[in-house]
């Protein structure tokens, strides 16, 4: 069974590249209608990031893109700056910034079940490939 829940991920993985815009807006609520262009498990985005961030970038930047993996890491300490991580490479891994209104609801899922599917648009790469532009989730059950 899956439960929705609206969450706004944006993927900045590594070092940006030129580009007309650099940065996607924050809480773009459009995510929770969009459909996803592309769909891949964290581990994939991370590993085509690793091995071409410049080719990964032209590929994903500002696309709707649908996730699954595991979450290791819940930032809740800051209310204006919650997030899901997914570990990849030690500290290295996904980071998905999430939806003010819906992020409690949100980590509280991701604590029961780790495992979920995040739609988000994708940001780039910086040292860590970043979910910053906020998304839509989904809580695999």
């Amino acid at each position: 069974m899956l439960l929705r829940f609206g969450v706004l991920g944006v993927f900045v993985l590594g070092s940006l590249t030129a580009a007309c815009v650099s940065r996607l807006p924050d809480q773009d609520l459009r995510i929770l209608t969009s459909a996803p262009d592309a769909k891949l498990s964290v581990e994939l985005l991370w590993k085509e990031f690793q091995s071409n961030a410049d080719q990964a970038r032209r590929t994903y930047f500002g696309k709707v893109v649908e996730v699954t993996g595991t979450v290791s890491r819940v930032g809740d300490d800051v209310p204006t700056d919650r997030y899901l991580f997914f570990s990849q490479a030690g500290e290295l891994g996904v980071r998905a910034s999430l939806l003010d209104e819906q992020a409690a609801d949100v980590l509280a899922r991701a604590k029961e079940t780790p495992r979920i599917t995040l739609k988000c648009f994708c940001e780039g790469l910086t040292d860590v490939v970043v979910l910053a532009a906020k998304a839509g989730l989904k809580v695999n059950a």
